[in-house]
């Protein structure tokens, strides 16, 4: 009764397509012309792999961060704080997203990031470490995801 070409009709009747007539179950299971639908096979559990979230504007959403812990900031979300990603712009930002680059900031400390670019660079210099650390990657990765090396 698997075969692909039976068709059952609205009064219950057996058509099969390569025949071009009514039959019984008992000429189905004699038809030499009988075949099976291919399956797919399926892969190991280990063949999958965890990928991170991404929104409707095809970005990825990561709540984990990898930078180490400050009194200057923080890794995990607070309430009422902005997220504050080391690597900026239109292409960065994604990849620091994605590699876990952001940290936590109430509203002060964002604003006073984005004014002060020294500072904003001792948090990229930090960010490049660990994640070269992180990923076990070398400084000509590192550059060839984010585009420069700020160490």
């Amino acid at each position: 009764m698997n075969c692909i070409n039976i068709k059952q009709k609205m009064n219950k009747t057996i058509y099969c397509k390569k025949i071009k007539k009514e039959i019984t179950f008992n000429d189905c299971s004699n038809c030499k012309y009988k075949e099976y639908k291919q399956h797919k096979q399926l892969k190991a559990k280990s063949e999958y792999k965890y990928k991170i979230k991404k929104g409707k504007c095809n970005r990825y959403y990561n709540y984990i961060s990898i930078m180490p812990k400050s009194v200057l900031y923080s890794t995990v979300k607070i309430k009422g704080w902005e997220k504050h990603h080391i690597f900026g712009g239109i292409a960065n930002r994604p990849k620091s997203e994605k590699y876990g680059l952001f940290v936590w900031l109430n509203e002060k400390q964002h604003r006073y990031l984005t004014e002060h670019p020294l500072e904003n660079l001792k948090l990229k210099k930090i960010a490049q470490a660990v994640f070269m650390e992180h990923y076990n990657k070398s400084i000509e990765e590192f550059i060839k995801i984010f585009g420069r090396s700020w160490i």
